[in-house]
């Protein structure tokens, strides 16, 4: 599969902006015959707290998402937000295919207590998964990169995670060593896709990459805006029977050592 990842400056709700600048990257993208785009998590609002705001763009988001897909022929991954029946938001990141099909929508399972995000968000609790290229995928997004469970569990029947953000600079060296943390224990591919530049006083830095399942970087952003080309192929067993330690896991053990916690 050849990816495209799309390490954007967002504009802080200026989203006429920011929806034509992805119009443009996701045309170069197919050009460069790319099979899917990946945005940063909100990826035409940025990081807000306005769920009115956000989520009343969502139509709009999607038909335009569906019309450059099967303009140029290429699946994209973008962050958007909805309205649940609680009056809060849900922090969703869609991947639609080349003819504008959904192929899954996660909603973020960890909203981020520490900026209050939960006050305005409600978690997801479900784990979805798609084949994107005959290669398994699912996606986590932002803050749920530091609860590895999450991943352990999706690494059963995935190859690749996507993990788009809006992850600060005040915490981006966390960033690449989680990345890599998650690759390396579940023998998988990582690929983080974050936002650069300034949203009102918040400032991101970038750093996108692909972590390969040892650990190793195959592709790194700086901190500036860039559109990346890779391809990935799916060799996650093999890099499993070279190096067996995702065998010896004992999912069963752990279960049972969770329930003996949290019966106490």
């Amino acid at each position: 599969m050849k990816i495209a990842v799309a390490q954007t400056e967002i504009q802080f709700e200026q989203f006429e902006y920011n929806i034509h600048h992805a119009q443009k990257l996701i045309s170069y993208a197919a050009s460069e015959h790319a099979d899917y785009i990946f945005f940063p998590e909100m990826s035409f609002t940025g990081f807000t707290m306005n769920v009115p705001y956000a989520s009343h763009l969502s139509n709009q988001t999607h038909a335009i998402m569906q019309q450059a897909s099967k303009s140029n022929h290429i699946g994209i991954g973008y962050g958007w937000v909805n309205c649940n029946d609680n009056n809060k938001g849900e922090n969703h990141y869609r991947i639609i295919n080349e003819s504008g099909i959904q192929m899954l929508d996660y909603i973020k399972i960890h909203p981020f207590s520490y900026g209050n995000e939960e006050r305005y968000f409600q978690n997801g609790n479900k784990i979805t998964h798609a084949t994107l290229s005959e290669i398994p995928v699912s996606v986590a997004i932002c803050y749920d990169l530091r609860f590895p469970e999450l991943f352990r569990i999706s690494a059963q029947f995935v190859s690749l995670i996507i993990v788009p953000a809006n992850w600060l600079h005040q915490r981006s060296a966390h960033w690449k060593i989680l990345l890599q943390a998650r690759a390396i224990e579940n023998q998988i591919y990582i690929l983080g896709i974050n936002c650069c530049g300034k949203q009102c006083h918040n400032q991101f830095d970038g750093m996108s990459c692909l972590v390969n399942p040892e650990g190793k970087i195959l592709l790194e952003c700086k901190d500036i805006e860039t559109l990346s080309i890779f391809e990935i192929k799916d060799d996650v067993q093999r890099f499993r029977s070279a190096f067996p330690t995702y065998r010896d896991m004992n999912i069963p053990l752990y279960q049972k050592l969770y329930k003996q916690i949290l019966s106490k």
